[in-house]
């Protein structure tokens, strides 16, 4: 007592600490993410009964790739009790045909696995045949510079393009070309070609190139695509036999 006392100060500091290290631990323990229990707590329980296996990964993947529409399955994965799959189309896919593959997922699997899994389906669509067209516009959108054309994405660079062209002919040429450039006055059409193992695609862009001795507003880039409805995501939950589908969140 008499060293308390003396040393007031410190006994008030050392108390202080002591409760904010009591307080401190208690506060981590109420809010820690697992609170000592599992990730998942016990809404995993039984999931061993109703294990997705390896096969059954494989052989959906191997399904889906069946339909004349797809590029590309990633490996299906289970996150807690839901069954992600994610699925790339071509350009040519229509909406509704991506949708109708929501039901291989399904049918892949066992009716007491689609009772205590929710399934998400992931649509993707890769659009190769986009051309973006740059220059120096006015402000009426006429070019007043020449105009680079080249397709969006880099096609050189992936493995699932078979073969793409650029072209100023309504005929399909696929000479390798991921650019062209205007240069002279006038109304052009540039078409884009592209072909995968999905089909072929069209694309085109329209430029108007017109000379003028003002600067023009600014450099400005145009875009061919017209529609990209993709990504879409469905969601089906546990027991439930359709999805509802939303655009990308």
């Amino acid at each position: 007592m008499n060293f308390m006392k003396k040393h007031k100060l410190a006994t008030f500091i050392i108390v202080i600490y002591i409760a904010v290290v009591i307080v401190s631990y208690f506060v981590y323990k109420l809010f820690s993410d697992t609170n000592g229990m599992p990730l998942y707590g016990d809404r995993l329980e039984g999931i061993e009964l109703v294990e997705i296996t390896k096969d059954q990964k494989t052989a959906l993947v191997g399904a889906l790739k069946e339909s004349n529409d797809v590029v590309s399955v990633s490996e299906p994965h289970v996150s807690g009790r839901t069954y992600n799959v994610v699925i790339t189309f071509g350009d040519v896919a229509t909406d509704a045909n991506a949708k109708k593959l929501a039901d291989v997922v399904t049918q892949s699997l066992s009716k007491e696995q689609n009772d205590y899994y929710d399934v998400q389906v992931f649509l993707n669509k890769k659009y190769n045949c986009t051309l973006e067209a740059t220059g120096v516009v006015d402000e009426d959108g006429v070019f007043t510079s020449d105009v680079k054309i080249k397709f969006k994405e880099d096609l050189s660079k992936d493995k699932e393009v078979l073969g793409y062209g650029i072209s100023t002919a309504k005929e399909k040429e696929y000479n390798a070309k991921l650019d062209t450039s205007i240069t002279t006055d006038g109304d052009f059409v540039v078409y884009g070609y592209t072909k995968d193992k999905v089909g072929e695609s069209t694309c085109s862009i329209k430029v108007v190139r017109k000379a003028s001795n003002d600067k023009g507003v600014e450099e400005t880039t145009i875009n061919s695509a017209v529609t990209q409805s993709f990504p879409m995501i469905g969601y089906k939950r546990k027991g439930s036999s359709s999805y509802v589908w939303t655009k990308d969140r």
